[in-house]
C-alpha cells in the first residue's frame, strides 16, 4: 500500500508546476530549433514537471524493518510467586500479582529495545526466562504464573533468589560490559518459609540466648544480598500490598486460614524486609500503590542510559522513495539547460 505525505499541499504545488511547464514550453515554441528538437524539449519539460510532482507527493512504502536507537540495558525481573501475591489489596481490589505484572509491562514499554530476564521465587528460585531481547517471551511467562495450591505451597523464603540473581547478573556483566544492568524486585515482603521444618529441626532456642539471637538474625537476615553489590546499576525493590492486608485463595480456589486462630489468614506487606534487601543491594525501595509510583525511577534509568543503533524487524516504518526520482530530475534539468544554451 502506497502512502503519500506531500511536502507542499497539492493546491499550492500544482499551479507552480503548471507555471513551470508554461514557461519552458513557451521558450521551446519560440526557439529556432527544428521540429524534432522541439518535441524532445517538450517531452523533457513534461518529465521534469512529473518528477517535481512525484517528489512533492513524497510517496512512502510501509516497512517492518528500521534502524532505531535503543537503550543499552539488561533488565532482570525478580518476582515473588507465593500465594500471598494473590491477596487483593493492590490499587483497589486487584491482586498484588496483577500489579507486579502491570509494572513489568510498563517497564518493558519504557525500555523498549532492551533485553530482559525473569526469575520467580517462593521457597526456592527458578529462572523462568534467561536474558532475551524478545519481550514477548517475558510477557508470556508472566501470564503463566499461577497461584499454587495450598497443599504444595511451602511459603516464601526471601533469600532464595540470591544465588540465581548472582549467576544471571554476573553473566550479564561478563558478556555485556557496555550495557547497564537493571533489577526490579517485586514482592510483598512476607517471609513464611519455615527452614527448620524443611531441614527436620525443631527450631527451639534456649531462653537465655533467644533475644540475642533474634536481634542478630533480624540484622543479618538478608546479608546474602550484599553479594550483588557491583552487579547492579539501577532499578528498585518494589513492595506490593497494604498494611491492612487482605485475605487469599490458593490456585484451587480454597480460602487460606490461619492455623493458629482458625480465622481467614490476612496477608500484610512486610516493608522492613524489603527495605533491608534494598539497602543491601544498594537500590531504592518503592511501595507501589499504582504503576505511576515507578515513573521517577524509570525516567532516571532512561536519562542515564546509553543508546545503541539496532536494526529491528518488528518496527512499523515508512520508507521514502523520492530519492529514487531525484537523480532522474537532475539529469532532466541538466539536459534542459544544455538544450537551452544551444
Amino acid at each position: 500500500m502506497l502512502i503519500t505525505n506531500p511536502i507542499f499541499p497539492l493546491i499550492v504545488i500544482i499551479p507552480v508546476i503548471v507555471l513551470i511547464f508554461i514557461g519552458l514550453f513557451i521558450g521551446t515554441v519560440r526557439s529556432h530549433a527544428g521540429m524534432f528538437k522541439k518535441v524532445i524539449e517538450t517531452v523533457v519539460t513534461v518529465l521534469i514537471c512529473i518528477c517535481i510532482y512525484v517528489i512533492n507527493l513524497r510517496i512512502m512504502l510501509p516497512s517492518s524493518q528500521a534502524t532505531v536507537k535503543v537503550p543499552s540495558l539488561n533488565v532482570l525481573f525478580v518476582m515473588d510467586s507465593t500465594i500471598s501475591m494473590w491477596a487483593e489489596d493492590y490499587d483497589g481490589d486487584n491482586s498484588r500479582m496483577d500489579g507486579a505484572i502491570e509494572a513489568c509491562n510498563y517497564i518493558m514499554d519504557e525500555f523498549n529495545g532492551s533485553s530482559f530476564a525473569l526469575i520467580t521465587f517462593d521457597h526456592e528460585a527458578k529462572v523462568k526466562i534467561p536474558l532475551t531481547p524478545d519481550r514477548e517471551s517475558i510477557t508470556d511467562a508472566l501470564e503463566y504464573i499461577y497461584e499454587p495450591s495450598m497443599y504444595v505451597a511451602k511459603g516464601s523464603d526471601m533469600n532464595s533468589p540470591v544465588d540465581e540473581m548472582s549467576r544471571i547478573l554476573t553473566h550479564m556483566k561478563d558478556k555485556y560490559e557496555n550495557r547497564e544492568t537493571i533489577v526490579f524486585f517485586f514482592s510483598d515482603g512476607e517471609e513464611t518459609f519455615d527452614s527448620s521444618k524443611e531441614s527436620g529441626k525443631d527450631g527451639s532456642k534456649d531462653d537465655e540466648s533467644g533475644d540475642e539471637q533474634d536481634d542478630e538474625s533480624s540484622e543479618n537476615s538478608y546479608a546474602s544480598y550484599a553479594r550483588l553489590i557491583g552487579l547492579v546499576d539501577g532499578g528498585a525493590v518494589v513492595g506490593v500490598g497494604s498494611e491492612d492486608g487482605a485475605t487469599m485463595k490458593d490456585g484451587d480456589g480454597n480460602d487460606i486460614y490461619d492455623p493458629e486462630t482458625g480465622d481467614l489468614a490476612v496477608s500484610c506487606i512486610g516493608e522492613e524486609s524489603l527495605e533491608s534487601i534494598a539497602s543491601k543491594v544498594g537500590l531504592e525501595y518503592v511501595h507501589m500503590e499504582d504503576v505511576d509510583d515507578l515513573e521517577d525511577i524509570v525516567d532516571h534509568v532512561i536519562e542515564d542510559a546509553t543508546y545503541e543503533a539496532e536494526l529491528r524487524d518488528d518496527v512499523e516504518n515508512k520508507e521514502d522513495t523520492y530519492y529514487y526520482v531525484l537523480p532522474i530530475l537532475m539529469i532532466l534539468l541538466i539536459s534542459e539547460l544544455m538544450m537551452f544554451r544551444k
